[in-house]
């Protein structure tokens, strides 16, 4: 009797340990491989842990997000650092994740939200869709393409007094001054309001529009050769009291490189319209004059 109680105890044990070893050596999807990789490069974008992206991103990696295209995980590393120095606070969630392995090429799509806040709690949320393009190379599957393509949240706008000028419009740029060292800087600039989106031209001195004709004067010949090879950045904005949030959609602007931008201490008269920029490290004190 003992000896059979022994005999099963030991063709029991067998089992398990059977069953435990299948278990291990069951090979593990493309797709769970991949949602876990996707996982890591999502946290490792949250905390700003350039070896997490290094590890899930292929070296030539192309990223495209927010108005920027950067090439190679060294410049997406790179936008990282910068974005965190202006928001130390960010959320990426991905939803819907949709997984397709397709031989040694896999394609990701997935419900994107994305907060950016600042160490003072100002927050600024996108949502959209983002898209992974992926390859499975000898150390496993690594990403060659990401797509973050979001926009700002719509938001309420905020009503203005009913005797506030209006923002729309189109304003030229007539003082620019560093207020730390009062130093005047060069001029040539317009900035353009609609209702919710802006563009912010520089334009070369020797190109500036003469005063003395209209807009609408001027040939079409001669407005492409005013805006050649000026800088320009597009993108929506809101005002929210004496602060304009502008959100770059796509930039060729030296100051706005893609990423959200705050004109602070917004005076704004009829004809005038006076604001504090933070510009790569120092605080100018740029005043507008409307023009027709």
């Amino acid at each position: 009797m003992r000896l059979r109680r022994m005999i099963g105890g030991l063709l029991w044990i067998v089992a398990l340990a059977s069953v435990s070893e299948a278990q291990r050596a069951r090979p593990v999807t493309p797709e769970a491989e991949i949602r876990r990789l996707i996982e890591t490069f999502r946290r490792g974008w949250e905390e700003n842990d350039a070896e997490a992206l290094r590890r899930t991103c292929a070296p030539e990696v192309v990223l495209v997000s927010l108005g920027r295209r950067d090439q190679g995980i060294e410049e997406v590393v790179e936008h990282l650092r910068v974005a965190f120095q202006n928001f130390p606070h960010v959320e990426l969630r991905l939803d819907r994740l949709q997984v397709r392995p397709m031989g040694a090429i896999a394609w990701v799509q997935a419900e994107a939200r994305y907060v950016q806040k600042t160490a003072h709690g100002t927050s600024l949320a996108y949502t959209g869709y983002a898209s992974f393009l992926l390859r499975r190379q000898r150390v496993g599957w690594r990403i060659l393409h990401v797509d973050l393509n979001v926009r700002p949240m719509a938001m309420a706008p905020t009503p203005a007094p009913s005797e506030s000028p209006a923002l729309e419009g189109a304003w030229l740029l007539e003082s620019a001054r560093d207020l730390k060292t009062g130093r005047a800087l060069g001029q040539g600039a317009m900035l353009l309001f609609t209702r919710s989106r802006f563009a912010l031209v520089a334009v070369a001195p020797d190109r500036r529009l003469p005063r003395g004709r209209a807009l609408s004067d001027h040939s079409k010949r001669e407005l492409l050769e005013l805006l050649r090879d000026v800088e320009s950045s597009v993108g929506e904005y809101r005002r929210e009291g004496d602060r304009i949030h502008l959100i770059p959609i796509f930039s060729l602007f030296p100051e706005m490189t893609g990423e959200p931008q705050t004109f602070e201490n917004v005076r704004l008269e009829r004809d005038r319209l006076s604001v504090e920029w933070e510009v790569r490290g120092r605080r100018l004190l740029t005043i507008w004059r409307r023009v027709e």
